[in-house]
């Protein structure tokens, strides 16, 4: 297989989790995966549907892969709030600033022990505060900075303007894409944030994160 197929990932989206078989050549184990409830946020629009993972967290899935191929979504646009069905959308991954998901946690037995700490993004339009999970003893700000691109946050929300007003969407997770992010503080930043100034920049590289909420 070559590299570019490898990096390449389609997600199949569905109006809702109704219990279809997939079609993609996927084993029989993957039927036991869970359909989640995906939305992906880019620098000028939503696109929302349900995947089936195809690993333990999206997070995982997220990271394995350089390019998606969202299929059957539903597209926002944050300028002037209209949607429209599309077949396929195309995102290269440092297009997709972040993901509201209301999938699991991953496996409990490969869970180890971390500590949670408040932290805001600011990624593009988007201000999102959540829960960063680090090591005990490891200052968080250096942990993201060893994390792979798509970091989890908990007890999660994430504010953003489209058609004029604002919008506040709270979920279990949002995924970071700290790799494009254009700061990162420890606290909740306040919502006039999105017109501050940077405050601790996360770096855009980093060796893959050796630890697993």
């Amino acid at each position: 297989m070559s590299r570019g197929l490898r990096q390449r990932l389609r997600l199949v989206f569905r109006a809702g989790p109704a219990g279809a078989e997939r079609d993609d050549g996927a084993d029989a184990s993957a039927g036991q995966l869970p359909w989640i409830q995906f939305v992906a946020f880019t620098e000028d629009c939503l696109v929302s549907g349900h995947i089936q993972l195809d690993s333990d967290r999206l997070s995982d899935t997220l990271n394995a892969h350089q390019e998606l191929q969202l299929c059957d979504v539903l597209v926002e646009s944050l300028e002037d709030g209209r949607s429209v069905h599309a077949d396929e959308v195309p995102l290269a991954r440092d297009e997709l600033l972040a993901v509201l998901t209301d999938g699991p946690r991953g496996d409990p037995a490969r869970r180890i022990r971390t500590l949670s700490h408040p932290v805001t993004f600011k990624v593009g339009p988007y201000l999102i505060r959540g829960n960063l999970h680090a090591l005990p003893g490891m200052e968080p700000l250096a942990s993201a900075r060893r994390r792979r691109p798509m970091i989890p946050l908990s007890d999660a929300w994430i504010e953003y303007r489209s058609s004029g007003t604002t919008q506040v969407s709270l979920a279990g997770t949002i995924v970071v894409n700290r790799a494009v992010a254009d700061w990162i503080q420890l606290g909740f930043a306040p919502a006039d944030a999105l017109a501050g100034l940077e405050v601790g920049r996360v770096a855009t590289t980093g060796s893959a994160d050796p630890t697993r909420r």
